[in-house]
């Protein structure tokens, strides 16, 4: 018997060794985002990565193959968030170890390796492992039965909820074997028949084996599929609980040590263990450690915090955390301290980790501080809430309208019960509860499940794959139209005028793929012309062009001359050859933690994102495109290579997430300056790019910055505009070139002085009691009262120096300022503050603001509201005195 693996890097090496000694290509893992699958927030299984091999729309060079692949499962039907850190198993992120057969083995030998690894390397007890099966699947029992000589006694029959495994709602299915180990009769139900099927606890599943069998279509259907394969998953953290001998995932050496380093920093910054019962305190500390992995994770593969998708998901574990860290009285920014234990467990076998090291605590604290001002924000509004409610006689906050706070600033139902407790009312929670269910059926239905829709067009095609000849030639002589499509339906001909997709059997047209934009030219018939106006490939190596018959008709079976747009395809080159030149160009002069997140090749100009927390400075920016231009100048060669990708990545390759990648990749190599795999159309040199210009950089969301630039003709044409301009200007102020900022500059300083002295001005008139001021003091219940307005023309600013001006006047008393302003009626208030309480200025403009149908608030002695309704806002000035004087009799300040 082989030694146990004892760590979790132990057990994941020697899983992968195990199935690399068998045959099994061991694949690295790919990225949390879901490369070319619509139908999936995030990578949430090992068998992800492999859809299209069991689809039978990819093909791969071996027949079998292993991983260890990260997966989050945050969504949809595995969204179980709220279980994650008081149970013993639950997670959002976590590896899944598994073994693939596409075509190749089946039930047999799928058994009898999951078995023998168990058994013979990780020497788990065989006495003490059960299996189950799909009720239906004779085949599997008989296999664990005669093979492995498992008692049938110790083999379940369950179920197609227990045992038929699918993906999601469309895609790869079939039934299950799981494994499972015995727990012992004290920690389950101590019935005599307890087996798997049971949830009583003393079973526990540590690896599903799923018999790929089936393609689910949209309508249902199960169609076998043209190859069985294996599809296998084991969760590490799992089975590394058993064999290290203990109770719970989170006392593996896989998170331990994340949870030592969350107690010794609120140990450091907190109020101490004796704040927070032992329970509660361990429930923290899991939680922190899950979501800590999760969120490096996340941010490590490209994604940022958002309002929306992933950012969304990520923003809420981040919180989440936050929020438990509360409950260990840390208030300070810790995620991003946290992160580099996490990055010290898993680096080992997820080396660029490591890479983004300082990018990942970046974006964790400025994401942290970001919330600790939402928080704030959030807290007042409930405050606000409970206040208004409480004058209307309520005592429940209604369910939607907490929901509606913990949605928008995320703010805990926990901190909203303690505010709500406060003054002596309840949220009602039921309703927060419906209101959430409502958001997560929203989030389900958003979903873009595409799937379906492009498996339906494909699967009406007679080809998957077509000869891609773009590489070498933008003209083929010899190209045929194999099918046509028209509103997705097969159509025997395009006439004059139509549109529809056409289908070749080899196209030099490059479909949108990696960033870079379809081609567009022409096909030329012996019976007609169709303008390609685009061209896209709704599966990998399937090319769609889609056509407008400007002459004659197009048939299908028709031999044509496919002729792509060769102007527009250089100048597209020219912008790609460029993005790999400013992303070599960033990592330089910025640094190795800026990786691409996307990107759009055009032919007029591009977008290149990249992750990184903080604005480019004017002299970092000259340095990026100093650098290009300098390489362009060089004329360096643009090398073009195909390899397998475990070879690219040891080279160095960079790989970006989202974008698939298959075995053999192409790669892309101006030598000793950038080496990425990308699929796009590239010229042969850095100097067919002519000279490239930066135009605008700037945030696009938190931790991710976009450049803008033009290179080739389109830098050329936007250079001499700038000059047309400032030739414009100098002509205009009659100065040379050097003075114009000079001169732009006093000229402005000019304009802001004679402003500041009109609105001065402005307010002097204003204050000294002009005729158009009307102004009226009145004395209620022995408080003075001023009320002013309107006064038209005025600032913000300058209403709120206007008011300060009226307090001189007016050292004790409630000032009212009403205004206008381009179309905008504006209301200020202000109490001297020997009136508060029970005056609070806040309340008197919400009072004001339904005069103008606006909304306002701020503080109890100065508080501002605008509105759209300006009919007649000397009624509303005039209503003004019966609105305070209701206000201060009831506060009974004057009594």
């Amino acid at each position: 018997m082989k030694r146990k693996a004892r760590t979790g890097q132990e057990i994941r090496g020697a899983f992968l060794d195990y199935f690399g000694r068998r045959g099994h290509q061991i694949v690295p893992s790919s990225s949390l985002i879901p490369a070319g699958d619509p139908t999936l927030l995030f990578t949430n299984a090992g068998m992800n990565p492999f859809k299209d091999a069991f689809l039978g729309t990819e093909s791969r060079p071996y027949a079998r193959a292993a991983t260890s692949q990260k997966c989050m499962r945050v969504s949809g039907k595995h969204n179980d968030l709220e279980q994650v850190g008081r149970t013993p198993r639950h997670h959002t992120f976590f590896e899944m170890l598994g073994n693939f057969s596409f075509g190749d083995y089946f039930k047999q030998e799928a058994i009898a390796f999951a078995w023998e690894l168990l058994t013979k390397v990780y020497g788990l007890p065989p006495d003490r492992l059960w299996a189950t099966v799909f009720h239906e699947d004779e085949e599997a029992h008989g296999f664990w039965r005669k093979d492995v000589k498992l008692p049938a006694s110790r083999i379940a029959r369950l179920g197609e909820k227990d045992n038929f495994w699918s993906m999601g709602e469309t895609g790869p299915c079939g039934p299950c074997s799981e494994i499972h180990i015995d727990r012992g009769p004290k920690s389950g139900c101590g019935r005599e028949d307890c087996n798997p099927g049971h949830d009583c606890g003393r079973f526990m599943e540590l690896w599903n084996l799923v018999f790929m069998q089936f393609d689910r279509k949209g309508d249902g259907r199960l169609e076998p599929l043209k190859r069985r394969g294996v599809d296998t998953g084991m969760g590490l953290e799992r089975i590394a609980s058993v064999i290290q001998g203990v109770e719970s995932n989170y006392e593996t050496d896989l998170l331990r040590p994340i949870i030592e380093a969350a107690a010794e920093l609120a140990a450091r910054v907190g109020p101490g263990d004796d704040a927070v019962e032992p329970a509660e305190r361990e429930v923290a500390l899991q939680v922190i450690a899950d979501h800590a992995r999760a969120m490096t994770f996340l941010i490590s593969d490209g994604v940022v915090p958002g309002n929306d998708g992933r950012g969304y998901v990520l923003r809420r574990i981040m919180r989440r955390a936050i929020r438990f860290g509360r409950v260990l009285g840390v208030e300070t920014p810790f995620l991003c301290e946290l992160s580099g234990p996490v990055i010290d467990v898993m680096k080992g076998a997820y080396a660029d980790l490591e890479a983004h090291r300082e990018l990942i605590a970046g974006m964790a604290r400025r994401e942290e501080e970001r919330f600790a001002e939402t928080l704030a924000v959030g807290l007042a509004r409930v405050e606000d809430l409970a206040r208004d409610l409480k004058k209307e006689g309520r005592s429940v906050v209604p369910g939607p309208e907490a929901f509606k706070l913990y949605d928008t600033f995320g703010l805990p139902l926990d901190l909203m019960r303690d505010v709500a407790q406060a003054r002596g009312m309840t949220i009602d929670e039921g309703g927060f509860e419906e209101a959430m269910q409502e958001q997560r059926e929203r989030s389900r239905r958003g979903m873009k499940e595409v799937g379906p829709a492009v498996s339906g067009v494909v699967d009406r095609l007679p080809v998957r794959r077509i000869d891609f000849r773009g590489y070498e030639e933008t003209r083929i002589e010899d190209a045929r139209v194999i099918a046509l499509l028209r509103e997705d339906r097969l159509v025997e001909r395009l006439e004059r005028g139509q549109e529809g997709q056409a289908l070749l059997d080899r196209t030099p047209f490059y479909a949108e793929a990696g960033g870079q934009i379809g081609d567009s030219g022409f096909l030329t018939a012996a019976t007609g012309v169709a303008e390609v106006r685009d061209t896209q490939a709704p599966i990998p190596s399937l090319n769609l062009h889609a056509v407008r018959v400007r002459e004659g008709s197009l048939r299908t079976g028709d031999p044509v001359v496919a002729e792509v747009d060769r102007a527009r395809r250089l100048a597209i080159m020219r912008s790609h050859d460029s993005t790999h030149l400013v992303h070599a160009a960033l990592r330089d002069v910025v640094g190795t933690h800026v990786k691409q997140a996307g990107s759009l090749v055009g032919a007029d100009r591009f977008r290149f994102d990249f992750s990184h927390y903080a604005p480019l400075s004017d002299e970092i920016l000259r340095q990026v495109e100093d650098d290009v231009n300098d390489v362009i100048r060089q004329d360096l060669p643009i090398r073009a290579s195909v390899m397998p990708l475990d070879e690219a990545l040891r080279r160095g390759a960079l790989a970006f997430f989202g974008d698939k990648y298959g075995d053999t990749v192409r790669v892309i190599e101006i030598p000793g300056y950038s080496m990425e795999l990308c699929g796009g159309t590239h010229a042969s040199s850095t100097g067919s790019i002519g000279l490239l210009k930066l135009a605008q950089e700037r945030g696009i969301a938190a931790g991710v910055r976009r450049v803008e630039a033009l290179a080739g003709e389109a830098a050329l044409g936007e250079l001499r505009e700038d000059r047309r301009v400032v030739e414009g200007l100098q002509s205009v102020f009659n100065v040379d070139r050097a003075r114009l900022r000079d001169t732009l500059g006093a000229l402005l300083d000019q304009n802001r002085t004679l402003k500041r002295e009109i609105e001065r001005l402005k307010i002097s008139m204003a204050a000294g009691g002009s005729a158009g001021s009307q102004e009226e003091v009145r004395t209620i219940a022995g408080v003075k009262v001023m009320v002013r307005g309107p006064q038209e023309g005025l600032e913000k600013g300058a209403l709120r120096a206007l008011v300060d001006r009226s307090r001189e006047r007016l050292p004790s008393g409630v000032i009212v300022q009403w205004g206008l302003r381009e179309g905008r009626a504006t209301v200020t208030t202000s109490v001297s503050r020997d009136l508060i309480p029970p005056l609070d200025a806040g309340e008197i403009v919400r009072q004001l603001a339904a005069l103008i149908d606006g909304r306002g608030g701020g503080k109890p002695d100065l508080a501002e509201a605008g509105g759209r309704k300006t009919g007649d806002l000397d009624a509303a000035r005039d209503r003004t005195f019966e609105i305070l004087e209701g206000t201060i009799r009831r506060s009974g300040v004057g009594r």
